[in-house]
């Protein structure tokens, strides 16, 4: 299944509703940079990007009147939600179809780190990390010592089929049929540190909090 298809799903989106930017927005863009959008990314500002729950609940894709380069030569396209973390691409790789996308905690912007090894891969985890965070309608979380053991950790590594090389950051991904998404935060030895599950329906909220059976920091019928 196409990426962009996924985020459909995940978010239950209508097929027929606008998400995007006009063509004429991504041309007016592309004047101004000098330069032609990678397609992947070009096709997303299109398809999906201006549909805040996916882009703008916790880390935050760029607008097009935003959009620009560092000192060092990337574009920057996404930042995270207290701007302690940019993302971008590459200048040298923008020529590509569906170029690597890095990302910076340096507030110099000199020092970058691999993300994602294609900008599909990258919007992707962005969108399943801000659903979990509060892009959909149910979501919890924990971090309770109680709920990370062992037993509750493959409670959903068995349930759940993990989603691999999508990310090279600390995260962990885990979904069936692309209808929700667990998300396991770790630290640098592979330790999980937190649990972050969302989902547009309420029958599979319910499903992974019978699974799962945690106590949760935070559930959205609980807790609101």
């Amino acid at each position: 299944m196409h990426y962009l298809q996924i985020i459909h799903k995940l978010y239950n989106l209508p097929e027929d509703a606008n998400h995007g930017y006009t063509a004429a927005e991504i041309t007016a863009l592309e004047a101004r940079l000098q330069l032609q959008l990678p397609a992947a990314l070009r096709q997303y500002y299109l398809a999906i990007g201006k549909n805040k729950m996916v882009n703008d609940s916790f880390n935050r894709l760029t607008s097009l009147g935003e959009i620009g380069f560092s000192e060092d030569d990337h574009l920057i396209f996404y930042e995270e939600n207290q701007a302690v973390v940019l993302w971008g691409i590459a200048k040298a790789d923008l020529t590509l179809p569906d170029p690597p996308v890095y990302g910076t905690y340096d507030s110099a912007r000199v020092e970058w780190f691999t993300d994602a090894d294609t900008t599909e891969h990258f919007l992707l985890s962005m969108a399943w990390w801000n659903g979990a965070l509060g892009g959909l309608p149910y979501t919890a979380f924990t971090d309770l010592e109680e709920d990370l053991t062992p037993e509750r950790i493959a409670a959903v590594t068995t349930h759940w089929q993990e989603q691999t090389g999508i990310s090279n950051q600390l995260l962990r991904f885990f979904t069936n049929d692309y209808e929700d998404i667990l998300v396991l935060t770790t630290e640098q030895n592979g330790q999980v540190n937190g649990i972050y599950i969302g989902t547009s329906r309420e029958e599979k909220y319910k499903a992974i909090m019978d699974t799962l059976r945690m106590e949760w920091s935070y559930r959205i019928d609980r807790d609101e």
